[in-house]
């Protein structure tokens, strides 16, 4: 599948069409939300394994909403189900948990990049004492200061590629039906060319989540719904349509 560019008010229409989806049937999509979020707090209680379990999985549910989503644009009815679809469609199953590997890899290296980082500290500053060089206060701060700022861009760099891998890789696998490697570095093509309507999504959304956070965070009930359905809208965009025309949706 080739990936097209969009314009930049896209950003704002993929987030229209989200509520629209989401305003089909807002009752289903918060109990899915719900749902969602429930089999994420019994993970978070279960020590390490329930965390690598939840990164894994999350892409396998990720892709079930995804595909409720599709399947609303399609004209048919959401149902709780769609959210373990991917748990059902076994051929789709594996490419997903190897996305939540993927994610999972980059996570790690980030972990790596700090733990390298807080060691060469500690060695930097062991060899100073034992050689008995003095170096003044302002100039340490100065060297650590600049090494942190570079560790800390590593860092950036690193966790917008697993955001972009993640964008397009999950509709990509699940609905797209390709394996995960292709999928995520279509992902990463695909929003790399994209950049504009995705600044014009990313300001819009801030601002939507600070709106979310006001009624006790209660909103993001709706704007994470609202959020999945974007993602497919832009993804039928992106990918699905000839041309970068406005999408409709089935009504």
């Amino acid at each position: 599948m080739t990936a097209i560019r969009a314009e930049a008010g896209r950003g704002w229409g993929w987030i229209v069409e989200g509520w629209q989806l989401f305003a089909k049937a807002p009752g289903v999509w918060v109990v899915i939300l719900l749902i969602y979020l429930a089999i994420s707090v019994v993970l978070s209680f279960i020590p390490f394994i329930g965390g690598l379990a939840y990164m894994l999985l999350s892409p396998v549910l990720a892709g079930g909403m995804l595909y409720g989503a599709a399947a609303q644009a399609r004209g048919e009815t959401l149902e709780i189900g769609h959210l373990f679809q991917g748990f059902r469609d076994q051929e789709r199953l594996g490419p997903l948990v190897l996305l939540g590997a993927i994610s999972l890899a980059g996570y790690v290296l980030m972990a790596l990049v700090v733990m390298v980082f807080m060691g060469g500290g500690l060695v930097m500053g062991a060899t100073l004492d034992s050689t008995g060089v003095i170096v003044p206060p302002e100039a340490m701060g100065g060297v650590l200061a600049g090494v942190g700022l570079i560790v800390a861009l590593i860092l950036i760099v690193i966790g917008f590629l697993i955001a972009m891998a993640l964008f397009y890789g999950v509709p990509l696998v699940m609905l797209g039906r390709q394996n995960a490697w292709p999928a995520v570095q279509a992902s990463i093509v695909a929003c790399w060319i994209n950049m504009l309507p995705f600044l014009v999504f990313g300001l819009i959304y801030i601002v939507l989540a600070v709106v979310a956070t006001i009624p006790f965070g209660l909103g993001f009930l709706i704007l994470g719904p609202v959020t999945v359905c974007a993602i497919y809208a832009s993804y039928r965009e992106v990918f699905e349509e000839t041309s970068p025309a406005s999408i409709r949706l089935a009504k």
